[in-house]
């Protein structure tokens, strides 16, 4: 009976080692004809990854649209262009604030220059002895020492007056930084050709943590918004010219007026009136040849104006800058675009190019009636390593923004996470979605990757929560997300992920090879023991 039971113990363990040895054997075939490429233990769904041999590339959204769009915090902002790179090489106009230095010859004495140090009033006015306030707003130092010609003249004190004048403090030439930099303040534009490494130097120099600088140019829409409500710019005096016979000097006529006055008829022959009107013959002479001289000999660059406001065009278009159904402003320019001579005219509102009239000259109006602006994105990795194509030039009144690095917390948890918690964001880079799971332990034995909320702050007050798909995100079929501070991560599960989590470790495996034998079977395998033989 004993040798019986023996046999039989020895045929059900021999049938134990071939079951085992076959289920080893269907797994090696199936990991020999899969090549290795099973995520996961018996379909794991807590494994995500991609894993393929064909490469991919996805965008990582540093904003997400449908929860994001309405919050005011986003700011459109535009690439560089190749005017940004393109120096402006103007004569300076006066501005409030500043300071002019005049030199009046024959003002107290007959021979000896006065010195007048003036600052310019909020308003562009400045006190010239005896002849009051005179207002140089908008002008050039050329043009203010002709308006000071021109008052001495009226004043009846000096016929010819011989005036200089400097403009020292020069308050519109300049470009204001602040931000994470060291040098926050306002900056003078030394040169035309002044760039944005050379401001950033000045200002204390950058961190090469800083991601982006923004480079912001407002843009007036209207005077009043430029410069205040009741304030007028100065009017612009005729400037004389040197006449080609002489030294004798002619008031000088604007582009406005020539090209006023060649795009009127002429009677019998002779000049419209207004065009010429108020110059004698000599000098009207001398500007129709310089007119004529100045006209290209290209015949297809030689091109007939339009005549008159009043007469509509062969093909009407509308003036460059105005979008259907605004109006046209009476005065405009005209330019040669496109091989073509068009009217520029500004953007109006009910055909108003200033503020409105009335008891609230701001009724009606929007903020982007007033001012509108560029901001022009710069990354800072190539801007420090010298590319020239991102060291843009600065402009007047430019306001360069140093956005710090940012900081603060993001929380991550949920069944579906192994190792819950709060953590930082980095100083140097930035935390995605992924990397915040990695760095969390990666996902629990009963996560189900597509179940992932993503709660974000849209607001002082709001929040909005939406589900993402981590399995797609690591398999790079879906665009990653660039976390911000206070957002939270809750990875879940479902009604079958833990089931099967212990089904899973129900199969214990143990480095190396061997197997366990229940003592009860052990002197039917074995024999007995030495010191049982003999019983």
């Amino acid at each position: 009976m004993i040798d019986n039971s023996g046999r039989m113990n020895r045929t059900m363990f021999t049938r134990f080692i071939s079951a085992s040895a076959l289920t080893a054997g269907l797994l090696a075939s199936t990991t020999l004809f899969t090549g290795c490429e099973v995520d996961g233990w018996m379909f794991d769904p807590s494994v995500v990854g991609r894993w393929e041999h064909t490469p991919t590339a996805v965008p990582i959204l540093d904003r997400i649209e449908v929860i994001e769009r309405d919050t005011g915090d986003f700011v459109e902002t535009s690439s560089i262009q190749a005017d940004d790179l393109i120096p402006e090489v103007t004569d300076y106009e006066v501005g409030a604030g500043d300071q002019v230095l005049m030199e009046i010859f024959d003002l107290y004495e007959t021979g000896t220059p006065a010195q007048l140090a003036r600052n310019v009033d909020s308003r562009g006015f400045v006190d010239v002895p005896q002849i009051g306030r005179l207002n140089i707003l908008g002008l050039t130092a050329d043009e203010i020492r002709e308006a000071v010609r021109i008052a001495l003249r009226e004043a009846g004190l000096i016929e010819d007056a011989l005036v200089s004048v400097t403009i020292t403090a020069q308050r519109e030439q300049t470009f204001s930084v602040f931000g994470a930099i060291s040098g926050v303040g306002r900056y003078f534009i030394p040169q035309p050709d002044y760039r944005l490494l050379e401001a950033l130097t000045e200002a204390g120099g950058l961190s090469p943590i800083i991601r982006k600088v923004y480079v912001i140019r407002q843009v007036p829409l209207t005077d009043a918004a430029e410069r205040g409500m009741g304030v007028t710019p100065a009017d612009k005096p005729v400037m004389p010219i040197n006449t080609p016979d002489g030294d004798a000097e002619q008031p000088g006529i604007g582009l406005e007026q020539l090209i006023e006055g060649l795009t009127r008829p002429e009677e019998d022959g002779e000049p419209s009136p207004g065009f010429f009107a108020d110059q004698n013959d000599a000098h009207s002479s001398i500007l129709l040849a310089q007119v004529d001289q100045d006209q290209p000999q290209d015949p297809e660059a030689v091109i007939q104006l339009i005549e008159g406001d009043s007469q509509p065009a062969a093909n009407p278009v509308a003036p460059l800058g105005l979008e259907e159904g605004q109006q046209v402003q009476a005065a405009g320019r005209w330019m040669f675009l496109n091989g073509e001579w068009v009217r520029v005219a500004r953007r109006t509102n009910a055909g108003v190019d200033s503020l409105p009239e009335g008891a609230d000259a701001l009724e009606g109006l929007q903020p982007s009636d007033l001012v509108t602006q560029r901001i022009i994105e710069i990354p800072t990795a190539p801007l420090l390593q010298g590319k020239a194509e991102f060291n843009i030039v600065i402009r007047p009144g430019d306001v360069i923004r140093i956005p710090p690095p940012i900081s603060g917390l993001v929380y991550v948890g949920g069944p579906g996470i192994a190792r819950a918690g709060v953590y930082s964001l980095p100083q140097n880079g930035r935390l995605t979605l992924t990397k915040a799971i990695i760095s969390a332990g990666g996902l629990s034995q009963i996560a189900i990757p597509e179940r992932l909320d993503l709660t974000r702050m849209v607001g002082d007050d709001r929040q909005a929560t939406i589900r993402l798909n981590a399995r797609a995100i690591f398999e790079g079929t879906q665009p990653d997300i660039f976390l911000k501070p206070d957002d939270v991560i809750n990875v879940g599960t479902n009604f079958f992920a833990t089931p099967l989590a212990v089904i899973r470790n129900g199969f214990r495996m143990s480095y190396g090879f061997g197997f366990l034998l229940d003592r009860n079977f052990g002197n039917d395998v074995f024999g007995a023991p030495p010191s049982n033989r003999g019983f």
